[in-house]
């Protein structure tokens, strides 16, 4: 499940940076007055030497990077000045499903059916040893007879 949350935020961030990426990069100085304020009182900034990026998004909220004592920080300010969260994004969930493989009987339409959990070992005649990589065991194939150590 901890997986599956940090996938989805993922998600949401590539969402969030890809409209951002398609949006044009402008000068912290071309800024309307209002928002170079806000960002300058937020950010506690004392020079705009310390802006990075500036990029307005089709909504037109202005998504301004800066450089901080702490490291980089984003803030999300309106024409108007107006401090906002960051725009929201669509997020797709994604569901992966696990087919467990009864572990007493292993046979050949077994392995044919999950060719990435067994791999070929050695072959000789009609004796096949394949490691089963869910659980670590060799299974020994012998014309029907199946073995495992």
């Amino acid at each position: 499940m901890k997986n599956l949350t940090i996938l989805i935020a993922v998600a949401g961030v590539s969402v969030s940076l890809v409209a951002l990426a398609k949006a044009d990069e402008l000068g912290f100085t071309t800024l309307p007055p209002p928002v170079q304020t806000s960002v300058i009182k937020e950010t506690r900034i004392t020079s705009p030497t310390k802006v990075l990026r500036v990029v307005q998004d089709t909504g037109g909220v202005y998504a301004v990077t800066v450089m901080t004592d702490t490291g980089q920080q984003v803030v999300y300010v309106q024409p108007t000045g107006v401090i906002v969260q960051a725009p929201a994004s669509i997020v797709h969930e994604t569901t992966t499903t696990t087919t467990e493989v009864p572990e007493g009987v292993i046979t050949t339409d077994v392995i044919q059916q999950y060719p990435s959990r067994f791999e070929l070992l050695e072959k000789k005649g009609d004796k096949e040893i394949y490691l089963d990589h869910q659980t670590g065991r060799k299974i020994k194939l012998d014309k029907g007879k199946v073995e495992s150590d």
